[in-house]
């Protein structure tokens, strides 16, 4: 008995360390709405309760001890109670399919399954408002801890005692690990997040800085369909500098970040290329599209008043260069796109200049 509760325990690990990996990927790479990442897991953990099903071992009347519960009640510290739900589901159907009969020993692992979600999923779901991750899965682990003993209590009867008391213990170890895993899993991804945050971001502003400017740079000449570069300069900063003191000019960079990410959020991406001078990618995007969008976001610069930190209202302007992709090759477009920023200074600046 206890080498098959090993055997299930070591299972469960496994597929946490590699479900989180497959978890991250999903929300990353393929950016997945929240509610379809928490029905895959759901889905993803019911399949998986059905494994550790196939790695179970029997009591006396045809129960079947495994860690089947624990899927559920990561399915809801995942997913909430969508995941829960639809674990719950998988494995109830999974337990009468592979008992191959309708009897009470598969009628109760069905009603196990539903009762543990019914349980733990309203606790998980208030969570976020009025308690914490680990007083809710304290909360879960005693739940279906006791769950699980009152059902093998009404199956093996008092005489079972001493295995269901050995059996609350091992069920114990179990949601004391699963919960240190999970928060080891969690505090790993959220370093991983803030590191590539760092990365790829600029403090200040809250853009892309120079790496990831170059990373979504290659993204988009890789992709194969017409984009457009902007570059946009301050004019005149070095006045605001020295006029009012770094501390205003880093808060006119901060207020300008903001601008042109919510400018472009829909349409493309913003990065700060370093110093007051900013790159914003475009896609897809022609030479209409790509005139139009450097005017309105050169206006609406203009028209925005910067507050300093001591209260004081500024207004900027930019002067913006256009590059066109594949008007230019990848290899020429950032230094064609530069020449024409640097006309449209020359020319009187506060103005964009589409590079030809």
């Amino acid at each position: 008995m206890i080498r098959d509760l090993f055997i299930n325990f070591c299972l469960l690990s496994t597929f946490l360390f590699f479900g989180d990996m497959a978890h991250n990927f999903l929300r990353t790479r393929f950016k997945m709405k929240p509610w379809m990442l928490n029905a895959v897991s759901g889905i993803g953990l019911g399949l998986f309760g059905i494994v550790q099903m196939w790695f179970t071992f029997a009591l006396p009347n045809g129960i079947l001890l495994d860690f089947r519960q624990l899927s559920i009640m990561v399915a809801a510290g995942v997913g909430g109670p969508l995941a829960a739900l639809l674990a719950s589901v998988i494995i109830g159907i999974g337990r009468l399919a592979i008992a191959e009969t309708i009897n009470s020993a598969s009628l109760i692992g069905l009603l196990a399954a539903l009762l543990t979600f019914a349980t733990i999923a309203p606790a998980f779901w208030i969570r976020s408002i009025k308690d914490s991750f680990k007083r809710i899965w304290i909360f879960a682990s005693l739940s279906t801890t006791v769950l699980a003993l009152a059902l093998l209590l009404y199956r093996l009867g008092t005489a079972g005692i001493p295995l269901i008391l050995l059996l609350s213990g091992v069920q114990a170890i179990a949601c004391l690990f699963t919960y240190h895993m999970m928060r080891y899993l969690r505090t790993t991804r959220e370093i991983q997040d803030a590191l590539k945050q760092d990365i790829e971001h600029d403090f200040l502003t809250g853009l892309y800085n120079s790496r990831g400017f170059e990373s979504r740079y290659r993204l988009a000449a890789a992709s194969g369909s017409p984009f457009a570069l902007l570059l946009l300069d301050i004019d005149h900063f070095k006045k605001v500098n020295d006029t009012y003191g770094h501390p205003a000019g880093d808060a006119v960079l901060e207020q300008l970040g903001k601008l042109i990410r919510e400018s472009v959020r829909k349409t493309g991406c913003g990065s700060r290329k370093g110093g007051e001078e900013f790159a914003v990618i475009l896609r897809p995007c022609d030479m209409r599209r790509a005139v139009e969008a450097a005017d309105r976001m050169r206006a609406l610069i203009e028209q925005t008043p910067f507050v300093l930190p001591d209260g004081r209202i500024i207004h900027i302007t930019v002067s913006v260069g256009i590059g066109l992709h594949p008007h230019f090759s990848e290899s020429e477009l950032v230094e064609q796109t530069d020449r024409a920023l640097y006309r449209a200074k020359q020319e009187g600046r506060n103005r964009g200049v589409l590079a030809g």
